[in-house]
């Protein structure tokens, strides 16, 4: 199915940028409950459900995202990212295409 190609893609972009954005930050962020302990909970999130895809599962796969949408708006609401301008930004861009694969898998 074209959605599922289509997310699995996304997270991977998504979670390729935020690993990129904890290097650039020089931390991993693991055993952290900082922003960056939230990006890197994000990152794996983001992994283990692309390895766990299924096409018969698409009302599954909605409320996952909504899941993962709600761990963005927590951080992006905890104003962890507010001395960080750039990631702020690619919290909130990542946050806004997981909202439009919402609207997408919402008008199936």
């Amino acid at each position: 199915m074209i959605i599922l190609a289509d997310l699995t893609a996304v997270h991977r972009d998504h979670a390729r940028e935020l690993a990129h954005r904890l290097q650039a930050l020089g931390d991993n962020g693991e055993g952290d409950t900082s922003l960056r302990g939230t990006m890197n909970t994000v990152a794996v999130t983001l992994r283990d459900w692309v390895a766990g895809l299924g096409e018969g599962s698409l009302d599954a796969v909605e409320r996952g995202e909504r899941a993962l949408q709600d761990i963005y708006d927590d951080a992006l609401e905890g104003g962890a990212s507010n001395n960080d301008p750039q990631t702020a930004a690619l919290l909130d861009a990542q946050f806004q295409e997981i909202g439009e694969k919402i609207d997408e898998l919402a008008a199936r």
